[in-house]
């Protein structure tokens, strides 16, 4: 479908090129031969002058001269003395033939009344016309002339072919033709790749939404038959202990309600349909929260579950706080995942300055080189009680605050960090855990953009995976992101 579209689509694009080109060719080729048959008819009328004018003036004309007029001009020449034809070009092989001079003649005496052979009363002033004559498909330029004498009259009959100035035209237009389906060719190729590259992201994107679609059948078919067939269990009673059933019924419309609403939100951002509520938010608050929300999951993964947080009071963040608690739910439930038992998982809010590099946070006295050491708060697997201390004052000066989720676990390969992003994109497809369907870093991915910020992912030193996520700390800054 797509290489039919890809097809059309390219010579639509040469279509219209090509007309554009048509008219543009014609148009200055229009232009180009106006000048060329200008030029022409000037010098033929700037040469008839000057020979008109010689021809006057002479008492005598000579065989070499009038050779020279036609060499100089391209001219053929015919002169008659009281309409007698020169003795000498009676003598020459005539090189145009007798019906050419007779019609420009006869038509110099039909539309402009001047007969070489009976000039009638004669001026003292030189007549002459010049007209453009067509015989036998051939084009010229002719001009017949009456020139007073003391004893009579001398008739000249000028013709001048324009051949070559065709065929100077018609060179010109093979020329014109020939780059224009070169420069047509030219586009052509590429339109093909312009319109390819195009192309390219609605074919990954068709591709990906043929991929989701699959994806999702597959992990919506999988609860659906677990439901159907516990369902028909029940139903026929085929087995005591229909709590059992009930509760696995449970358990798989659940997990379908899950990857459903997960689904939803991915389309919502599809759609740009998402929007977020940004407020002024405690963010150190918030982190704590989520961090006590998760320890009994820690306690009962028997994961480390650590928290650092800076000495100081962290200034307020403007963001949509529910949607920032989804991301680091996301991020924090995925760490636990792959994590083995008795493996170490660590949320950590640091600052980074506006010189870029990133702290934990400054000092009172906001010297770079002195930084405070962070204060770290854990929760092991037996869940010892956790005291808070009172937090010194943070400058004004740090203006995007970092929140990183790492863990001790297996780790993620170089060539697998972007593809983890993707829809139903799992590191190990072996795992029988089902409450993970490859969705999560996608929505949290999603969610960092609508703050303007974005997941990096990175490996933890000795081993393991970190992603962080960075916010900015006003409105302004989260523009500027």
């Amino acid at each position: 479908m797509f290489r039919k579209f890809h097809l059309q689509l390219t010579s639509l694009c040469i279509v219209i090129t090509g007309l554009a080109l048509t008219v543009l060719s014609c148009i200055c080729l229009y232009f180009s031969e106006s000048g060329v048959r200008s030029q022409a008819h000037t010098s033929f009328l700037a040469a008839l002058d000057s020979m008109y004018q010689n021809l006057a003036q002479q008492t005598s004309l000579s065989h070499r001269w009038i050779r020279q007029m036609e060499h100089n001009h391209q001219f053929y020449l015919r002169i008659s003395d009281n309409g007698s034809p020169l003795f000498f070009q009676e003598l020459e092989e005539a090189p145009v033939p007798q019906k050419l001079w007779s019609t420009a003649e006869e038509k110099a005496r039909t539309n402009y009344g001047i007969d070489l052979k009976n000039p009638g009363t004669l001026s003292v002033l030189t007549r002459y016309e010049e007209f453009p004559l067509v015989c036998d498909g051939e084009h010229y330029n002719a001009s017949v002339c009456l020139i007073p004498r003391d004893n009579g009259y001398i008739g000249v009959t000028v013709l001048q072919p324009l051949a070559q100035m065709e065929s100077r035209i018609l060179r010109q237009r093979l020329v014109f033709l020939f780059a224009g389906l070169t420069a047509l060719m030219l586009l052509g190729i590429f339109f093909w790749h312009f319109t390819g590259r195009m192309l390219r992201p609605l074919i990954e994107n068709r591709k990906k939404q043929m991929q989701f679609v699959a994806s999702a059948s597959h992990e919506l078919r999988s609860p659906l038959t677990v439901i159907l067939s516990n369902t028909a269990a029940v139903r026929n009673g085929a087995m005591e202990g229909d709590s059992h059933f009930l509760d696995v019924i449970d358990s798989e419309g659940k997990r379908m309600s899950r990857l459903i609403t997960d689904m939803l939100q991915l389309a919502g951002a599809d759609n740009y349909s998402w929007s977020i509520h940004p407020e002024e938010v405690e963010i150190d608050t918030l982190l704590l929260q989520t961090w006590e929300h998760f320890e009994p999951v820690a306690v009962s993964h028997g994961l480390h579950w650590e928290i650092s947080l800076p000495e100081v009071p962290v200034p307020r963040c403007i963001c949509d706080e529910e949607r920032i608690r989804q991301l680091l739910s996301i991020l924090i439930e995925n760490a636990f995942s792959y994590t083995p038992s008795g493996g170490l998982v660590k949320l950590t809010l640091s600052v980074l300055p506006q010189s870029g590099r990133s702290v934990a946070y400054m000092s009172a006295a906001d010297d770079p080189l002195h930084p405070v050491q962070s204060k770290d708060y854990s929760a092991m697997s037996h869940g010892r009680n956790r005291i808070f201390p009172p937090l010194p004052h943070l400058s004004a000066r740090h203006d995007r605050l970092c929140i990183s989720v790492s863990d001790n676990g297996p780790g993620i390969p170089d060539n697998q960090k972007e593809a983890i992003f993707e829809r139903f994109q799992r590191l190990d497809r072996s795992r029988t855990d089902k409450s993970h369907f490859g969705l999560g870093l996608c929505i949290a991915q999603e969610i960092a953009h609508l703050h303007h910020s974005q997941i990096v992912v990175a490996d933890t030193p000795g081993g393991g995976t970190t992603f962080t996520v960075t916010l900015p700390l006003s409105i302004s800054d989260r523009t500027a992101g």
